[in-house]
């Protein structure tokens, strides 16, 4: 008769388990939509439809993980503009913001070397928009929430568990998936997860986020992948 082995119990799994050399990912998210002038949210949305333009995206470069040949329209304000039309946010980004991403570190924070690799406005809108598969190449990342977001409007941001997560579909068949809310602050380190927004689900849907790029001494911004800036400032 063959042997039928047994499901272990918890307590076997874990005096055999141990802990991940990769943590999962994490974020820390800072409401600071309260705090900031009143006002703040609609002048950025305000200057998005006067200042955003449409490009594609082709995912050409290292950090992408998006199936070849595809490609994504992207509607956004750079950070030129938003310099320009809202000095008080390029403020931000290079105080207080980046005080607050420095707590979830010890090394210290660079900002870049220009203000388009800073900062952008980007926008999606209903009709099943999305923004593109990929991992960051830098050490943290900030994204400011100018709306809500949740299952029904769609727009959440997707990320793989899995390191090997290589596209879209991979990224799906395990993932977490955020749904921030407006005036929320979020800062995490995704080079080692895969993520992209889902598409937006309803006509009348829209997400508006600030992105905010930081380096540091152990991941300057030389590693920045060539073709990035291209794909993501071209007009």
């Amino acid at each position: 008769m063959r042997e039928v082995s047994l499901p272990k119990t918890t307590a076997e799994a874990f005096a055999e388990w141990q802990p991940p050399t990769l943590l999962p990912f994490h974020w820390h998210v800072y409401d600071v939509g309260a705090v900031l002038p009143a006002g703040w949210d609609t002048e950025l949305l305000d200057l998005a439809h006067r200042k955003a333009t449409r490009h594609s995206f082709r995912p050409t470069m290292s950090t992408a993980r998006e199936v070849p040949d595809v490609e994504i329209s992207l509607e956004a304000v750079n950070g030129e503009e938003l310099r320009r039309e809202a000095p008080w946010l390029h403020e931000l980004y290079g105080g207080w913001f980046r005080d607050l991403a420095g707590r979830m570190t010890e090394e210290e924070l660079h900002t870049t070397s220009t203000v388009n690799r800073a900062l952008s406005l980007n926008i999606l809108r209903g009709d099943g928009e999305r923004y593109p598969c990929h991992v960051d190449s830098n050490p943290m990342q900030g994204l400011l929430y100018l709306t809500d977001l949740s299952e029904e409007t769609g727009g959440g941001l997707v990320v793989a568990r899995d390191p090997a997560a290589r596209n879209v579909d991979e990224v799906n068949a395990d993932c977490g998936v955020i749904y921030p809310r407006r005036g929320q602050l979020y800062f995490f380190d995704a080079r080692a997860h895969a993520h992209y927004v889902e598409p937006m689900r309803r006509v009348d849907a829209l997400r508006a986020v600030v992105t905010m790029n930081y380096y540091s001494p152990s991941c300057p911004e030389t590693v920045r992948p060539a073709g990035l800036d291209e794909q993501l400032f071209s007009r």
